[in-house]
């Protein structure tokens, strides 16, 4: 059974064992826009995919057209967030932290270290100075700096294991980080003391959002869980599906949420966290990320590529 799609991606790029010590540029592509990508992003009226290969592309004609961006290095790209209109950050295999200063126009590097064998799984600034990226061994990484400093922090449930941590979410001051084997961490100021919540399964976290000034988790078997910040109580959302959630994303009238995953399942939340509408796509592909631009969805998948779909559609 998958851990995550992102960690079987690994074997596209040769895995820990053949990591270059110098980073070789992304080679373009005729068929880029075919590539298997693992995060999508919306940003000043255009959609960024980044995936394997190191591959990064963007539309602004709403997905009519999709051009591949200069990238510096050819590993698996999984998270891509934009702390300003100029700065935006993606991360990757082999400890990869790239950085543009132009609205992704651009990127370079900000940190490639191979020789430390790690994978980065996602990346979430909530403004220019402040953000995170999550890696394996339970490495969760912050900057208070807009990037020129890191300070590592290890999380794990028990000493011996340091889960793989998957994607954090900030709400209000408190933040909460959800990882492999029902791994929970939670923090009343997003930065320091970092406590272990008790999971409801024992299965691995691949996600979090916020809805209905709570926290929404989800993960394997069609796991799908409300937290709240204050009590940290669990309350289970029956999602009718045993496939594996692995994105989510919210309109842009906050009314909706999406969440999205294996076996071409799509499920559609109203702002109560209440489940409205459960999609399931005739083809099975397995969705590994959205995002929402204006009345369309984005969506990735194993199939490859970004497919369009109207949000009325969708949500109606």
């Amino acid at each position: 059974m998958m851990l995550r799609i992102i960690l079987c991606l690994s074997l596209l790029v040769g895995g820990y064992a053949f990591a270059e010590t110098v980073a070789r540029p992304a080679q373009e592509l005729p068929l880029s826009t075919k590539a298997i990508f693992l995060d999508l992003e919306e940003h000043e009226e255009k959609v960024f995919a980044v995936g394997e290969r190191g591959i990064i592309l963007s539309s602004s004609d709403g997905g009519m057209s999709w051009s591949q961006i200069k990238s510096p290095v050819d590993v698996t790209l999984t998270g891509i967030s934009f702390s300003s209109k100029t700065d935006g950050w993606i991360v990757g295999h082999e400890s990869t932290i790239l950085h543009s200063v132009d609205g992704g126009a651009t990127w370079t590097i900000n940190q490639y270290k191979p020789e430390e064998e790690r994978f980065y799984m996602s990346v979430n600034f909530v403004n220019p100075l402040q953000g995170y990226v999550l890696g394996t061994d339970g490495e969760l990484r912050v900057t208070e700096d807009g990037g020129k400093s890191w300070k590592l922090t290890i999380l794990s449930v028990e000493e011996w294991y340091q889960n793989h941590l998957f994607a954090i979410e900030k709400l209000e001051k408190t933040a909460l980080v959800v990882a492999e084997r029902g791994g929970i961490f939670y923090s009343e100021d997003g930065l320091t003391d970092w406590q272990t919540v008790p999971s409801p399964y024992e299965g691995s976290f691949f996600g979090v959002n916020v809805i209905a000034n709570q926290y929404l988790v989800f993960g394997m078997s069609g796991h799908l869980y409300l937290i709240s910040p204050s009590s940290l109580e669990w309350t289970k959302i029956h999602t009718g599906t045993d496939q594996f959630l692995l994105d989510s994303v919210a309109t842009s009238d906050n009314k909706r949420v999406l969440v999205v995953g294996r076996g071409g399942v799509i499920l559609v939340l109203d702002d109560k966290g209440e489940l409205v509408k459960a999609i399931e796509d005739p083809s099975r592909v397995d969705y590994t990320a959205v995002t929402v631009l204006g009345d369309s969805a984005y969506l990735a998948s194993m199939a490859g590529g970004v497919q369009k779909m109207s949000l009325k559609q969708l949500t109606d």
